[in-house]
Protein backbone atom coordinates (compact mmCIF):
# COMPACT_ATOMS: atom_id res chain seq x y z
CA UNK A 1 0.00 0.00 0.00
CA UNK A 2 1.51 3.47 -1.02
CA UNK A 3 1.52 6.32 1.50
CA UNK A 4 0.92 10.14 -0.25
CA UNK A 5 1.75 12.15 2.84
CA UNK A 6 0.27 15.25 3.84
CA UNK A 7 2.86 17.84 3.46
CA UNK A 8 3.07 17.24 -0.34
CA UNK A 9 -1.02 17.32 -0.62
CA UNK A 10 -2.58 18.84 2.70
CA UNK A 11 -5.89 19.15 1.38
CA UNK A 12 -7.66 16.05 0.25
CA UNK A 13 -11.81 16.89 -1.58
CA UNK A 14 -13.72 14.30 -2.43
CA UNK A 15 -16.25 14.52 -5.08
CA UNK A 16 -15.19 16.73 -8.58
CA UNK A 17 -18.80 17.86 -9.12
CA UNK A 18 -19.17 21.69 -9.25
CA UNK A 19 -18.76 22.22 -5.31
CA UNK A 20 -15.59 20.15 -5.27
CA UNK A 21 -14.14 21.87 -8.71
CA UNK A 22 -14.79 25.16 -7.20
CA UNK A 23 -12.69 24.09 -4.17
CA UNK A 24 -9.88 23.44 -6.22
CA UNK A 25 -10.29 26.11 -8.27
CA UNK A 26 -9.68 28.69 -4.94
CA UNK A 27 -7.29 26.46 -3.28
CA UNK A 28 -5.38 26.13 -6.62
CA UNK A 29 -5.76 30.04 -7.65
CA UNK A 30 -3.72 30.14 -3.48
CA UNK A 31 -1.06 27.87 -4.76
CA UNK A 32 -2.33 25.49 -1.90
CA UNK A 33 -1.24 21.80 -3.03
CA UNK A 34 -4.62 19.40 -3.15
CA UNK A 35 -5.72 15.92 -4.31
CA UNK A 36 -9.19 15.44 -5.73
CA UNK A 37 -10.75 12.43 -5.62
CA UNK A 38 -13.44 11.41 -7.64
CA UNK A 39 -15.26 7.91 -8.24
CA UNK A 40 -17.08 8.16 -11.40
CA UNK A 41 -15.12 8.45 -14.89
CA UNK A 42 -14.33 12.00 -16.37
CA UNK A 43 -17.38 12.21 -18.48
CA UNK A 44 -20.60 14.52 -18.05
CA UNK A 45 -24.17 13.58 -17.37
CA UNK A 46 -27.33 15.81 -17.88
CA UNK A 47 -27.59 18.85 -16.15
CA UNK A 48 -29.28 19.12 -12.93
CA UNK A 49 -27.81 22.68 -12.11
CA UNK A 50 -28.63 25.04 -14.96
CA UNK A 51 -28.51 28.77 -13.62
CA UNK A 52 -25.27 30.43 -12.02
CA UNK A 53 -26.35 33.26 -9.73
CA UNK A 54 -25.05 36.45 -9.15
CA UNK A 55 -22.76 35.52 -6.40
CA UNK A 56 -21.67 32.74 -7.99
CA UNK A 57 -20.46 34.91 -10.75
CA UNK A 58 -18.56 37.12 -8.61
CA UNK A 59 -16.96 34.12 -7.34
CA UNK A 60 -16.14 33.14 -10.58
CA UNK A 61 -14.76 37.02 -11.21
CA UNK A 62 -12.95 36.89 -8.69
CA UNK A 63 -10.88 34.26 -9.80
CA UNK A 64 -10.58 35.36 -13.56
CA UNK A 65 -13.05 33.19 -15.18
CA UNK A 66 -16.26 35.31 -15.46
CA UNK A 67 -15.53 35.86 -19.41
CA UNK A 68 -15.71 32.39 -19.99
CA UNK A 69 -19.44 31.64 -17.91
CA UNK A 70 -20.01 34.62 -19.69
CA UNK A 71 -19.23 33.97 -23.05
CA UNK A 72 -19.67 29.37 -23.21
CA UNK A 73 -22.68 30.24 -26.18
CA UNK A 74 -25.76 30.75 -24.80
CA UNK A 75 -27.23 33.37 -27.65
CA UNK A 76 -27.52 36.77 -25.82
CA UNK A 77 -30.48 38.16 -27.57
CA UNK A 78 -32.90 34.86 -26.61
CA UNK A 79 -35.65 35.66 -23.90
CA UNK A 80 -35.25 34.42 -20.14
CA UNK A 81 -38.87 35.36 -19.20
CA UNK A 82 -40.28 32.78 -17.32
CA UNK A 83 -43.99 31.76 -19.09
CA UNK A 84 -47.18 30.16 -17.32
CA UNK A 85 -49.59 28.23 -20.30
CA UNK A 86 -52.01 26.12 -20.25
CA UNK A 87 -50.35 24.57 -23.10
CA UNK A 88 -47.82 26.40 -25.86
CA UNK A 89 -51.28 25.96 -28.43
CA UNK A 90 -53.03 27.05 -24.99
CA UNK A 91 -53.96 30.08 -22.96
CA UNK A 92 -50.64 32.48 -21.19
CA UNK A 93 -51.30 33.37 -17.76
CA UNK A 94 -48.60 35.24 -17.04
CA UNK A 95 -45.13 35.83 -16.96
CA UNK A 96 -42.23 36.74 -14.58
CA UNK A 97 -40.16 39.27 -17.05
CA UNK A 98 -36.43 39.43 -17.43
CA UNK A 99 -34.14 40.89 -19.72
CA UNK A 100 -32.01 39.25 -21.90
CA UNK A 101 -28.57 38.65 -21.52
CA UNK A 102 -28.16 41.94 -23.79
CA UNK A 103 -28.48 43.50 -20.40
CA UNK A 104 -25.12 42.70 -19.06
CA UNK A 105 -26.34 43.99 -15.72
CA UNK A 106 -30.00 43.18 -14.38
CA UNK A 107 -29.25 44.99 -10.62
CA UNK A 108 -27.67 47.79 -9.39
CA UNK A 109 -26.50 45.71 -6.31
CA UNK A 110 -23.72 43.57 -7.93
CA UNK A 111 -20.47 44.14 -10.90
CA UNK A 112 -22.18 40.49 -12.32
CA UNK A 113 -25.97 38.94 -13.01
CA UNK A 114 -27.84 35.73 -12.66
CA UNK A 115 -26.82 33.52 -16.17
CA UNK A 116 -27.51 30.35 -17.49
CA UNK A 117 -24.82 28.23 -17.53
CA UNK A 118 -26.30 24.41 -17.10
CA UNK A 119 -23.65 22.46 -15.28
CA UNK A 120 -22.31 20.26 -18.61
CA UNK A 121 -20.76 23.62 -19.55
CA UNK A 122 -20.33 25.20 -16.15
CA UNK A 123 -18.42 21.71 -14.57
CA UNK A 124 -15.88 21.62 -17.23
CA UNK A 125 -15.13 25.50 -16.84
CA UNK A 126 -14.42 25.07 -13.35
CA UNK A 127 -12.58 21.64 -13.80
CA UNK A 128 -10.36 23.81 -16.49
CA UNK A 129 -9.49 26.44 -13.92
CA UNK A 130 -8.73 24.15 -11.53
CA UNK A 131 -6.37 21.63 -13.73
CA UNK A 132 -4.78 25.28 -15.01
CA UNK A 133 -2.79 25.06 -11.11
CA UNK A 134 0.31 23.03 -10.59
CA UNK A 135 -1.13 22.29 -7.00
CA UNK A 136 -4.18 20.53 -7.78
CA UNK A 137 -4.00 17.00 -9.04
CA UNK A 138 -7.50 15.63 -10.41
CA UNK A 139 -7.88 11.77 -9.55
CA UNK A 140 -10.58 10.04 -11.55
CA UNK A 141 -12.16 6.36 -10.52
CA UNK A 142 -11.02 6.87 -6.97
CA UNK A 143 -13.05 6.00 -4.20
CA UNK A 144 -12.90 7.33 -0.57
CA UNK A 145 -13.32 3.70 1.21
CA UNK A 146 -12.84 4.58 4.52
CA UNK A 147 -10.52 7.74 6.53
CA UNK A 148 -9.19 7.56 10.04
CA UNK A 149 -8.21 11.37 11.25
CA UNK A 150 -5.90 11.87 14.03
CA UNK A 151 -4.31 15.38 15.69
CA UNK A 152 -2.26 16.90 12.88
CA UNK A 153 -3.57 14.57 10.11
CA UNK A 154 -6.34 12.49 8.39
CA UNK A 155 -5.53 8.45 6.70
CA UNK A 156 -7.98 8.14 3.78
CA UNK A 157 -8.02 4.85 2.08
CA UNK A 158 -8.63 5.39 -1.60
CA UNK A 159 -9.75 2.54 -4.06
CA UNK A 160 -8.63 2.75 -7.28
CA UNK A 161 -10.07 1.14 -10.69
CA UNK A 162 -7.87 -1.47 -11.05
CA UNK A 163 -8.24 -2.70 -7.46
CA UNK A 164 -4.73 -0.86 -6.27
CA UNK A 165 -5.18 0.35 -2.99
CA UNK A 166 -3.58 3.27 -2.06
CA UNK A 167 -3.91 5.73 1.17
CA UNK A 168 -3.54 9.19 0.82
CA UNK A 169 -2.39 11.67 4.41
CA UNK A 170 -4.23 15.00 3.98
CA UNK A 171 -3.85 17.68 7.04
CA UNK A 172 -7.32 18.18 5.76
CA UNK A 173 -10.39 16.06 4.03
CA UNK A 174 -13.37 18.00 2.24
CA UNK A 175 -16.34 16.13 1.37
CA UNK A 176 -18.06 17.51 -1.58
CA UNK A 177 -19.27 14.05 -2.64
CA UNK A 178 -23.18 14.76 -2.80
CA UNK A 179 -26.07 13.92 -1.11
CA UNK A 180 -25.54 10.69 -0.09
CA UNK A 181 -21.97 11.61 1.29
CA UNK A 182 -19.71 8.55 2.26
CA UNK A 183 -17.70 11.42 4.20
CA UNK A 184 -20.75 12.68 6.13
CA UNK A 185 -21.89 9.19 6.79
CA UNK A 186 -18.62 7.92 8.20
CA UNK A 187 -18.52 11.14 10.41
CA UNK A 188 -21.79 9.94 11.48
CA UNK A 189 -23.66 13.37 11.12
CA UNK A 190 -27.70 13.34 10.77
CA UNK A 191 -29.77 15.02 8.41
CA UNK A 192 -32.18 17.23 9.50
CA UNK A 193 -35.49 18.32 7.31
CA UNK A 194 -37.46 16.57 4.31
CA UNK A 195 -35.90 13.96 2.77
CA UNK A 196 -38.87 13.60 0.28
CA UNK A 197 -40.74 16.31 -1.10
CA UNK A 198 -42.04 14.41 -3.99
CA UNK A 199 -40.70 11.97 -6.69
CA UNK A 200 -39.84 14.32 -9.90
CA UNK A 201 -38.78 13.52 -13.61
CA UNK A 202 -36.54 15.26 -16.08
CA UNK A 203 -36.66 14.58 -19.65
CA UNK A 204 -34.09 16.01 -21.82
CA UNK A 205 -34.94 16.45 -25.37
CA UNK A 206 -34.02 18.09 -28.48
CA UNK A 207 -37.16 19.89 -30.37
CA UNK A 208 -35.25 21.56 -33.26
CA UNK A 209 -38.42 24.00 -34.56
CA UNK A 210 -40.51 24.70 -31.13
CA UNK A 211 -40.61 28.59 -31.36
CA UNK A 212 -42.01 27.97 -35.09
CA UNK A 213 -44.69 26.01 -33.92
CA UNK A 214 -46.02 28.64 -31.23
CA UNK A 215 -46.95 32.32 -30.49
CA UNK A 216 -46.51 32.52 -27.38
CA UNK A 217 -42.93 33.78 -27.54
CA UNK A 218 -39.72 33.31 -26.91
CA UNK A 219 -38.82 32.32 -23.02
CA UNK A 220 -36.40 30.63 -21.02
CA UNK A 221 -38.98 28.55 -19.36
CA UNK A 222 -42.84 27.95 -19.88
CA UNK A 223 -44.60 26.39 -17.04
CA UNK A 224 -47.51 24.30 -17.58
CA UNK A 225 -50.81 24.84 -15.44
CA UNK A 226 -53.45 22.68 -15.48
CA UNK A 227 -57.22 22.37 -13.32
CA UNK A 228 -54.46 20.27 -11.05
CA UNK A 229 -52.14 22.95 -10.76
CA UNK A 230 -48.70 23.39 -12.36
CA UNK A 231 -47.57 20.09 -13.21
CA UNK A 232 -44.66 20.28 -15.67
CA UNK A 233 -41.91 22.62 -16.48
CA UNK A 234 -40.12 23.44 -20.03
CA UNK A 235 -36.85 24.95 -20.18
CA UNK A 236 -34.43 25.77 -22.44
CA UNK A 237 -30.37 24.16 -21.86
CA UNK A 238 -28.53 25.67 -24.59
CA UNK A 239 -30.94 28.40 -25.99
CA UNK A 240 -31.18 26.80 -29.20
CA UNK A 241 -32.73 23.17 -29.31
CA UNK A 242 -32.02 21.54 -26.53
CA UNK A 243 -34.65 21.25 -23.43
CA UNK A 244 -35.75 19.79 -19.91
CA UNK A 245 -39.15 19.21 -19.32
CA UNK A 246 -39.15 18.72 -15.62
CA UNK A 247 -42.27 16.66 -14.43
CA UNK A 248 -43.44 17.75 -10.86
CA UNK A 249 -44.51 14.57 -8.70
CA UNK A 250 -46.26 16.84 -6.09
CA UNK A 251 -49.85 17.25 -4.97
CA UNK A 252 -50.26 13.10 -5.47
CA UNK A 253 -49.18 13.12 -9.15
CA UNK A 254 -47.32 9.74 -9.53
CA UNK A 255 -44.86 10.81 -12.57
CA UNK A 256 -43.77 6.91 -13.19
CA UNK A 257 -47.76 6.75 -14.64
CA UNK A 258 -47.15 9.33 -17.76
CA UNK A 259 -46.22 8.49 -20.94
CA UNK A 260 -43.76 10.40 -21.39
CA UNK A 261 -44.56 10.83 -25.25
CA UNK A 262 -48.00 11.61 -24.73
CA UNK A 263 -47.22 14.33 -22.08
CA UNK A 264 -44.47 15.99 -24.40
CA UNK A 265 -47.08 16.06 -27.08
CA UNK A 266 -49.95 17.71 -24.43
CA UNK A 267 -46.99 20.35 -23.67
CA UNK A 268 -46.24 21.32 -27.21
CA UNK A 269 -49.96 20.97 -28.29
CA UNK A 270 -48.77 19.64 -32.26
CA UNK A 271 -46.84 16.62 -33.38
CA UNK A 272 -43.45 18.16 -33.88
CA UNK A 273 -40.58 16.20 -33.94
CA UNK A 274 -38.38 15.51 -31.29
CA UNK A 275 -35.79 13.14 -29.92
CA UNK A 276 -35.21 11.91 -26.16
CA UNK A 277 -31.65 12.56 -25.01
CA UNK A 278 -32.09 11.56 -21.05
CA UNK A 279 -34.43 10.76 -18.74
CA UNK A 280 -33.77 10.83 -14.93
CA UNK A 281 -35.96 10.40 -11.95
CA UNK A 282 -35.18 11.93 -8.73
CA UNK A 283 -36.59 12.64 -5.14
CA UNK A 284 -37.01 16.41 -4.37
CA UNK A 285 -36.07 16.94 -0.47
CA UNK A 286 -34.79 19.75 1.42
CA UNK A 287 -32.28 18.87 4.41
CA UNK A 288 -29.37 20.76 6.35
CA UNK A 289 -26.71 18.43 8.22
CA UNK A 290 -26.96 18.80 11.46
CA UNK A 291 -22.94 20.13 12.20
CA UNK A 292 -20.83 20.49 8.96
CA UNK A 293 -17.38 19.16 10.04
CA UNK A 294 -16.09 17.68 12.71
CA UNK A 295 -12.49 17.88 13.54
CA UNK A 296 -9.72 18.05 10.39
CA UNK A 297 -12.95 16.68 8.20
CA UNK A 298 -15.47 19.48 6.40
CA UNK A 299 -18.61 18.56 4.41
CA UNK A 300 -19.83 20.78 1.71
CA UNK A 301 -22.14 21.49 -0.79
CA UNK A 302 -25.08 19.26 -0.95
CA UNK A 303 -22.90 16.78 1.24
CA UNK A 304 -24.16 19.28 3.76
CA UNK A 305 -27.16 20.76 2.46
CA UNK A 306 -29.99 19.62 -0.22
CA UNK A 307 -32.37 21.81 -1.54
CA UNK A 308 -35.67 21.72 -3.88
CA UNK A 309 -34.34 23.33 -7.19
CA UNK A 310 -36.71 25.89 -7.30
CA UNK A 311 -34.84 29.28 -7.44
CA UNK A 312 -31.66 28.05 -8.05
CA UNK A 313 -30.58 27.64 -4.61
CA UNK A 314 -28.79 24.59 -4.55
CA UNK A 315 -24.95 24.45 -6.27
CA UNK A 316 -25.37 28.70 -6.02
CA UNK A 317 -25.27 28.13 -1.74
CA UNK A 318 -22.61 25.08 -2.11
CA UNK A 319 -19.98 27.70 -4.37
CA UNK A 320 -20.15 30.15 -1.35
CA UNK A 321 -19.42 26.92 1.04
CA UNK A 322 -16.21 26.94 -1.19
CA UNK A 323 -15.43 29.93 -1.17
CA UNK A 324 -15.63 30.58 2.82
CA UNK A 325 -13.73 27.06 3.59
CA UNK A 326 -11.53 27.77 0.55
CA UNK A 327 -10.30 30.92 2.11
CA UNK A 328 -9.88 29.78 5.89
CA UNK A 329 -8.03 26.41 5.08
CA UNK A 330 -5.83 28.18 2.59
CA UNK A 331 -4.85 30.72 5.75
CA UNK A 332 -4.40 27.71 7.97
CA UNK A 333 -2.26 26.27 5.77
CA UNK A 334 0.00 29.07 4.95
CA UNK A 335 0.48 29.79 9.09
CA UNK A 336 -1.48 33.07 9.36
CA UNK A 337 -4.75 31.52 10.34
CA UNK A 338 -5.77 30.42 13.76
CA UNK A 339 -7.58 27.39 15.26
CA UNK A 340 -10.89 29.52 15.43
CA UNK A 341 -10.91 30.21 11.72
CA UNK A 342 -11.99 26.55 10.54
CA UNK A 343 -14.25 26.53 13.38
CA UNK A 344 -15.91 29.14 11.97
CA UNK A 345 -16.79 27.42 8.77
CA UNK A 346 -19.63 25.54 10.53
CA UNK A 347 -21.00 28.62 12.21
CA UNK A 348 -21.01 30.72 9.41
CA UNK A 349 -21.92 28.65 6.65
CA UNK A 350 -24.36 26.22 8.26
CA UNK A 351 -27.19 28.82 9.19
CA UNK A 352 -26.70 30.18 5.91
CA UNK A 353 -27.43 27.25 4.34
CA UNK A 354 -30.16 26.41 6.62
CA UNK A 355 -31.76 29.66 5.38
CA UNK A 356 -31.38 28.60 1.67
CA UNK A 357 -32.61 25.61 2.08
CA UNK A 358 -35.88 26.98 3.77
CA UNK A 359 -36.39 29.71 1.20
CA UNK A 360 -36.16 26.90 -1.73
CA UNK A 361 -38.92 24.86 0.43
CA UNK A 362 -40.84 28.17 -0.10
CA UNK A 363 -40.06 28.65 -3.63
CA UNK A 364 -41.39 24.92 -3.97
CA UNK A 365 -44.93 26.05 -2.18
CA UNK A 366 -45.03 29.18 -4.31
CA UNK A 367 -44.96 26.79 -7.32
CA UNK A 368 -46.64 24.03 -6.78
CA UNK A 369 -49.34 25.51 -3.92
CA UNK A 370 -53.23 24.97 -4.46
CA UNK A 371 -55.15 28.55 -5.52
CA UNK A 372 -57.99 28.07 -7.68
CA UNK A 373 -57.29 26.88 -10.96
CA UNK A 374 -60.81 25.16 -11.84
CA UNK A 375 -61.72 26.78 -14.83
CA UNK A 376 -58.69 28.20 -16.64
CA UNK A 377 -59.35 26.42 -20.07
CA UNK A 378 -63.18 27.95 -20.17
CA UNK A 379 -63.41 30.02 -23.78
CA UNK A 380 -65.32 33.91 -22.84
CA UNK A 381 -65.12 36.15 -20.42
CA UNK A 382 -65.35 33.66 -17.85
CA UNK A 383 -61.97 31.81 -17.94
CA UNK A 384 -60.53 35.20 -19.12
CA UNK A 385 -61.20 36.49 -15.60
CA UNK A 386 -60.54 32.93 -14.24
CA UNK A 387 -57.20 32.93 -15.77
CA UNK A 388 -56.01 36.70 -14.96
CA UNK A 389 -56.92 36.09 -11.30
CA UNK A 390 -54.97 33.06 -11.19
CA UNK A 391 -52.04 34.56 -13.42
CA UNK A 392 -51.31 37.80 -11.51
CA UNK A 393 -50.91 35.47 -7.87
CA UNK A 394 -48.49 32.84 -9.90
CA UNK A 395 -46.33 36.10 -10.97
CA UNK A 396 -46.47 37.67 -8.03
CA UNK A 397 -45.48 34.60 -5.89
CA UNK A 398 -42.96 33.45 -7.94
CA UNK A 399 -41.52 36.79 -8.83
CA UNK A 400 -39.70 36.51 -5.27
CA UNK A 401 -38.47 33.10 -6.50
CA UNK A 402 -36.78 33.86 -9.25
CA UNK A 403 -35.82 38.00 -7.77
CA UNK A 404 -34.55 36.70 -4.85
CA UNK A 405 -31.40 39.16 -4.47
CA UNK A 406 -31.17 39.65 -1.10
CA UNK A 407 -31.39 35.51 -0.55
CA UNK A 408 -27.96 35.39 -3.00
CA UNK A 409 -26.01 38.12 -1.63
CA UNK A 410 -28.10 39.38 1.82
CA UNK A 411 -26.61 36.93 4.91
CA UNK A 412 -25.00 37.73 7.48
CA UNK A 413 -22.54 36.29 9.24
CA UNK A 414 -23.51 37.10 12.59
CA UNK A 415 -22.55 35.96 15.00
CA UNK A 416 -19.67 34.62 14.04
CA UNK A 417 -16.38 34.52 16.33
CA UNK A 418 -14.38 36.00 13.27
CA UNK A 419 -16.35 39.47 12.77
CA UNK A 420 -16.79 42.18 14.96
CA UNK A 421 -19.87 43.76 15.82
CA UNK A 422 -20.46 47.12 16.00
CA UNK A 423 -24.16 47.11 17.15
CA UNK A 424 -25.74 47.99 13.89
CA UNK A 425 -28.77 45.80 12.30
CA UNK A 426 -29.27 45.44 8.95
CA UNK A 427 -32.18 42.40 7.76
CA UNK A 428 -30.54 39.28 7.18
CA UNK A 429 -31.09 37.55 3.53
CA UNK A 430 -34.47 38.68 2.78
CA UNK A 431 -35.95 38.71 -0.65
CA UNK A 432 -35.72 42.40 -0.26
CA UNK A 433 -31.88 43.96 -0.36
CA UNK A 434 -30.29 46.53 1.36
CA UNK A 435 -26.95 47.12 1.05
CA UNK A 436 -24.79 47.63 4.14
CA UNK A 437 -21.36 47.77 4.99
CA UNK A 438 -22.60 46.21 8.33
CA UNK A 439 -19.67 43.68 9.98
CA UNK A 440 -20.74 39.78 8.63
CA UNK A 441 -22.45 41.31 5.51
CA UNK A 442 -20.96 41.14 2.00
CA UNK A 443 -19.23 43.86 1.06
CA UNK A 444 -21.41 46.48 -1.12
CA UNK A 445 -20.50 46.78 -4.89
CA UNK A 446 -20.05 50.25 -6.21
CA UNK A 447 -18.62 50.89 -9.65
CA UNK A 448 -14.99 52.69 -9.40
CA UNK A 449 -15.06 53.17 -12.78
CA UNK A 450 -17.07 52.00 -15.96
CA UNK A 451 -15.64 48.20 -15.65
CA UNK A 452 -14.20 48.01 -11.74
CA UNK A 453 -16.06 47.57 -9.29
CA UNK A 454 -15.00 48.14 -5.93
CA UNK A 455 -15.35 43.96 -5.54
CA UNK A 456 -12.36 44.14 -7.65
CA UNK A 457 -10.31 45.08 -4.69
CA UNK A 458 -10.56 42.15 -2.93
CA UNK A 459 -8.57 39.12 -3.22
CA UNK A 460 -6.36 36.60 -1.22
CA UNK A 461 -5.93 39.09 1.51
CA UNK A 462 -7.64 41.25 4.03
CA UNK A 463 -8.65 44.43 2.11
CA UNK A 464 -8.16 47.82 4.43
CA UNK A 465 -10.87 50.48 2.48
CA UNK A 466 -10.10 54.10 3.55
CA UNK A 467 -12.38 56.69 2.55
CA UNK A 468 -10.84 58.98 5.06
CA UNK A 469 -7.46 61.12 5.58
CA UNK A 470 -6.77 59.03 8.28
CA UNK A 471 -3.61 57.76 8.28
CA UNK A 472 -3.56 53.55 8.56
CA UNK A 473 -0.03 52.51 7.26
CA UNK A 474 0.25 50.96 11.08
CA UNK A 475 -2.24 48.28 9.80
CA UNK A 476 -0.03 47.28 7.20
CA UNK A 477 3.16 47.28 9.89
CA UNK A 478 1.19 44.85 12.15
CA UNK A 479 0.05 42.49 9.43
CA UNK A 480 3.44 42.15 7.99
CA UNK A 481 4.56 41.01 11.41
CA UNK A 482 1.78 38.48 12.06
CA UNK A 483 2.06 37.18 8.22
CA UNK A 484 -1.42 38.42 7.45
CA UNK A 485 -1.63 39.18 3.69
CA UNK A 486 -2.44 42.96 3.85
CA UNK A 487 -3.70 45.68 1.19
CA UNK A 488 -5.03 48.95 1.97
CA UNK A 489 -7.01 50.88 -0.91
CA UNK A 490 -7.57 54.43 -0.39
CA UNK A 491 -11.49 55.47 -2.09
CA UNK A 492 -12.29 58.78 -3.06
CA UNK A 493 -15.27 57.72 -4.60
CA UNK A 494 -17.98 59.92 -3.00
CA UNK A 495 -21.02 56.90 -3.71
CA UNK A 496 -18.92 54.56 -1.81
CA UNK A 497 -17.98 56.53 1.09
CA UNK A 498 -22.05 57.06 1.43
CA UNK A 499 -22.30 53.48 0.97
CA UNK A 500 -20.02 51.99 3.30
CA UNK A 501 -20.82 54.71 5.88
CA UNK A 502 -17.65 54.43 8.14
CA UNK A 503 -14.27 55.94 7.51
CA UNK A 504 -12.32 52.22 7.46
CA UNK A 505 -13.48 49.29 6.56
CA UNK A 506 -12.00 45.70 7.03
CA UNK A 507 -12.91 43.32 4.43
CA UNK A 508 -12.41 39.15 4.55
CA UNK A 509 -10.80 37.18 1.68
CA UNK A 510 -14.39 35.99 0.71
CA UNK A 511 -15.77 39.92 0.50
CA UNK A 512 -17.59 39.66 3.62
CA UNK A 513 -16.94 43.06 6.06
CA UNK A 514 -15.34 41.76 9.43
CA UNK A 515 -15.01 45.13 11.04
CA UNK A 516 -15.46 48.89 10.20
CA UNK A 517 -15.21 52.14 12.76
CA UNK A 518 -14.84 55.98 11.83
CA UNK A 519 -11.54 56.00 14.10
CA UNK A 520 -7.87 53.32 14.50
CA UNK A 521 -8.42 50.87 16.69
CA UNK A 522 -7.29 50.96 20.29
CA UNK A 523 -5.36 47.68 19.19
CA UNK A 524 -4.71 46.54 16.11
CA UNK A 525 -2.76 43.39 16.87
CA UNK A 526 -5.84 42.16 18.91
CA UNK A 527 -7.72 43.34 15.88
CA UNK A 528 -6.22 41.18 13.51
CA UNK A 529 -5.70 38.25 15.94
CA UNK A 530 -9.40 38.07 16.12
CA UNK A 531 -10.52 38.12 12.05
CA UNK A 532 -7.99 35.44 11.37
CA UNK A 533 -9.02 33.30 14.30
CA UNK A 534 -6.60 33.30 16.87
Amino acid sequence: MNLIDHYQHPVLIVGAGPIGLALAAYLGSNSIKTILIEKNEDVLGSAKMIVVSMRTMEFCRSLGFSDEVRHWGFPLDHGLDSIFVTGLQGFELGRVKAPSLLTEFDTPFSPERERPCPQTWFDPILQKKARSHPSIDLQYKSTLSSFNQFEDYVDCEILRSDGEVETIRSSYLVGCDGYSSSVREKLGIELEGNKHLDFSMSVYLTIPDLLKSHSIGDAYRYIFVDETGVWSVLTTIDGHNLYRLQLIGANEVDVLKFDIDVVIKRCIGSSLPYEIKDISRWVRKSTCAQKFSSGRVFIAGDSAHAHPPNGGLGMNTGILDAWDLGWKLSAKIQGWGGNHLLESYDLERRPASFKATQESLKNYHRLVGKPSYIGIDEPGTDGEIKRRALGEKLVADNEKAWRAVGIHIGHVYSPSPIVIEDGQFQSDGDEDYVPSSRPGARAPHVWLSSDESILDLFGFWFTLLNFSDINADEFLLIAKKLKMPFKIELILNQEAKSMYEKNLVLVRPDGHVCWRSNEMPIDIEQLLNRVRGF
